[in-house]
């Protein structure tokens, strides 16, 4: 049996082959606090270790105590309907369709749930890689509207082949679709041309592109 409670959380969190930072997205917590749990400095809330213990499928009280079994029936966030999905990151932050928004926050609002297996099967990717994020502005219509929620693969931060990406350029945070052209050149434009220009970007100039991830889908409002 693990004595402490922290090595209790390092084993169960591994078990799950999840990072620290991971793990303190989807609590909630800074990477700070989560290490500090994990090396014992501190100690987690009952609210916290409730939500820890549903987060990695084991029983709240084996969590805090060590005693009694560590297995439990409750699924993912101890809610058995949560079976099958994943917890995506939605972040405060905004991504213009327009001339650039400057970051300003990176805090986790909340979480929003998707299919495992669509995830999987129409991505391709591994869920930690998926955040969310909302777009502000109009360059990007009729394909992306000021307000919707964009599903952003951060494992595709280096272009592989013409597409939607997030990027940040002279320390704007944008949603273009990025095209690359015969030399190295790269397009950067809006799919909105009433409103928006194309910027060509020459292949000298690339390292003032910091691709962060391809949009891979766009939720809107009806």
């Amino acid at each position: 049996m693990t004595n402490n409670i922290n090595e209790r959380i390092i084993k169960l969190r591994k078990s799950k082959g999840f990072t620290q930072k991971y793990l303190a997205e989807i609590l909630n917590i800074s990477l700070p606090t989560m290490n500090h749990y994990e090396s014992g400095k501190r100690i987690p809330n009952s609210a916290l270790l409730a939500k820890l213990a549903g987060v990695v499928e084991c029983d709240p009280g084996w969590l805090l105590t060590g005693q009694g079994s560590e297995n439990t029936q409750k699924s993912f966030l101890g809610d058995s309907s949560m079976e099958g999905f994943v917890l995506v990151p939605r972040y405060n932050i905004e991504a213009s369709a327009g001339g650039g928004s400057i970051i300003h926050s990176e805090q986790i609002v909340d979480h929003l749930a998707f299919k495992a297996d669509w995830v999987h099967k129409e991505l391709g990717t591994d869920p930690k890689n998926l955040v969310l994020v909302h777009s502000m502005g109009d360059s990007m219509e009729p394909t992306i509207r000021s307000g919707d929620l964009l599903l952003v693969d951060r494992s595709k931060s280096r272009m592989k082949g013409d597409g939607i990406y997030l990027i940040n350029l002279d320390d704007g945070l944008m949603v273009k679709r990025v095209e690359w052209l015969l030399g190295g050149s790269v397009v950067i434009r809006g799919d909105n041309t009433t409103v928006s220009r194309e910027q060509i970007l020459p292949s000298t100039d690339l390292e003032k592109l910091h691709i962060l991830g391809r949009v891979v889908w766009v939720g809107s409002k009806i």
